[in-house]
């Protein structure tokens, strides 16, 4: 039997494989710490503050210049909801609008677009973009938290981007989700992205959501902090499929489709 011996060269490699993951490791930890003052933000800043520096990033020219590059694009699942749900000839409001990527596409499409936006430079650059491409759309700012539009107007809603999931604290989403319900007609769907938790289900609160919960009984914290809240680029809620439903039921909504872990819901007005 013969015995064949390992190259110094394997063993080279075998210890910068090891190197290698070790270094990741640290790299990982040390992440984790640099990250925890702006996770703190949260426990820290009110939800009007929140909303604040919300505005002014959504509002900022790097976020702007970033999203007025995304051209007549859908994701494969925004593609296939709207094909699906939406038929040509239908009123839309496409809330939370940016740079207008979406709303290119749907009345290309046919439908009558209405897209708004709380941010007047995006409202600008997709009202720039609909002239250049001869598209005949309505442009408007508006507030999530304030939809000033007449009650059964709009056949449907479209809100993409996980942007359900930048309203805060939980009273806003829900008044919010009332507004939805006004404007549209009976029967009229509501297309809703959201950014969901990793597990889904809902678990035990890791030891920073204990923590925050603990804080925000004192008076210099967020009180209405909820576990799922983070900074994560923006200030975003991750919920847990039953905390969502319970919102969109709460506001009276017929969940009709349910894409989890795509982060889509379809909701219908009863």
């Amino acid at each position: 039997m013969t015995i064949r011996r390992i190259s110094l060269r394997y063993y080279a490699g075998y210890w910068l494989v090891c190197a290698s993951r070790l270094f990741k490791s640290v790299l990982n930890k040390l992440f984790w710490v640099a990250s925890l003052p702006e996770r703190f933000s949260v426990i820290v800043w009110t939800p009007q503050e929140i909303d604040r520096y919300a505005r002014a990033d959504w509002n900022s020219w790097p976020s702007v210049r970033s999203y007025s590059r995304l051209d007549d694009w859908l994701s494969v699942t925004e593609k296939t909801l709207v094909e699906t749900y939406f038929t040509k000839g239908g009123e839309l409001l496409n809330v939370g609008c940016g740079a207008g990527r979406e709303a290119s596409l749907l009345a290309r499409r046919g439908l009558r677009v209405t897209a708004c936006d709380w941010s007047p430079r995006m409202i600008a650059e997709a009202r720039r973009r609909a002239r250049e491409a001869n598209l005949s759309m309505r442009f408007e700012m508006a507030d999530v938290y304030d939809l000033q539009y007449p009650e059964n107007a709009f056949d449907y809603l479209l809100l993409t981007n996980i942007a359900y999931s930048y309203i805060f604290p939980r009273h806003r989403r829900i008044r919010f989700l009332r507004q939805a319900q006004s404007v549209l007609k009976s029967g009229g769907i509501f297309i809703i992205s959201f950014a969901s938790a990793r597990d889904g289900s809902k678990a035990r609160p890791g030891r920073l959501d204990s923590l925050f919960m603990k804080l925000r009984l004192g008076p210099p914290f967020n009180r209405e902090y909820e576990p799922g809240d983070r900074f994560s680029g923006s200030f975003t809620h991750f919920f847990h499929a039953e905390d969502l439903a319970q919102e969109l039921q709460e506001a009276q909504f017929l969940i009709k489709d349910w894409l989890w872990d795509e982060g889509y819901a379809v909701l219908v007005k009863l």
